[in-house]
């Protein structure tokens, strides 16, 4: 992709975020018949997002959506620079292409590119990786490509949540965090101060260590039954943890990803066992 086509595709995916039909502030509220396909972290990796893609045929199944989060900072060890943002470029303009379709939710990488706040992956720090590789492709005008991206990664909604009451996002506020949880940044615009100081958007994309207990509050208190998540690393792609929460990773060869249907009535069991392994995708 040239640097106009890295910005232009920017440009209409924030549009076609903020335009979506299934928006309702920064929740993407999935109504009626139809399929998801929920992926796990992604983490610049090019081959099992061209699978996704592949796999879901947007084009062919307009009542498919597909969920997607966390495609910036590849991970792998050894790297000063990092070109990741040419997945989350992709993923812009197959949101462009697929407005109400693609869903592209807010995770603690996409935080840390906004808020310039550091984080490390293997050692290397990656926001910086991040810069690195832009200025080494474009020189003078990677401020242009990183200010498009900036943009972008503003414009994501925070979480999805069916009819058949299962929610999905990058991670959840863990039960140190859940009094003072404020579910007002499901409600208004977020701003890049709420990127660097607002304790609620940070954990809900940054916590972990999730207890029962913690999860049967946030059940009652966003009236679902089933939580889907990324952010923990899993080598086999997926885990179950106290029946109710599916982790998934999609950034490695044993990558998955969950297809479900919108209208049937799961039991988490059931649900995870509908997890597929990306490797079965040619």
């Amino acid at each position: 992709m040239t640097i106009k086509e890295i910005i232009s595709a920017f440009e209409s995916g924030s549009r076609a975020n903020r335009e979506n039909i299934f928006r309702q502030g920064n929740l993407i509220q999935l109504k009626g018949s139809g399929e998801v396909i929920m992926t796990g972290d992604l983490h610049g990796h090019q081959r099992n997002f061209e699978k996704l893609v592949r796999y879901a045929k947007l084009d062919q199944n307009p009542q498919r959506h597909l969920i997607l989060h966390e495609l910036l900072h590849n991970t792998s060890s050894g790297q000063s620079e990092c070109h990741s943002y040419l997945l989350v470029a992709q993923a812009a303009e197959l949101k462009a292409r697929f407005p109400n379709q693609v869903h592209y939710i807010l995770g603690n990488h996409g935080m840390s590119q906004v808020a310039r706040d550091e984080v490390l992956k293997n050692g290397q720090p990656m926001v910086r990786a991040l810069h690195s590789g832009m200025s080494t492709k474009f020189a003078e005008k990677a401020g242009l490509v990183i200010q498009a991206l900036d943009d972008f990664l503003l414009s994501l909604p925070l979480a999805v949540r069916t009819e058949n009451r299962i929610w999905m996002s990058h991670s959840l506020p863990s039960e140190r965090n859940l009094d003072n949880f404020d579910d007002d940044i499901f409600r208004r615009k977020l701003t890049l101060n709420d990127m660097k100081t607002d304790s609620s958007l940070h954990a809900l994309t940054w916590d972990r260590s999730h207890s029962e207990e913690c999860l049967n509050r946030l059940r009652q208190r966003w009236d679902v039954d089933i939580f889907i998540v990324g952010h923990q690393p899993q080598a086999e792609g997926k885990r179950l943890c106290h029946e109710r929460m599916m982790i998934l990773a999609s950034d490695h060869n044993h990558g998955c990803f969950l297809p479900f249907d919108l209208v049937k009535q799961y039991q988490p069991d059931e649900l995870f066992a509908l997890v597929k392994p990306l490797a079965m995708i040619m």
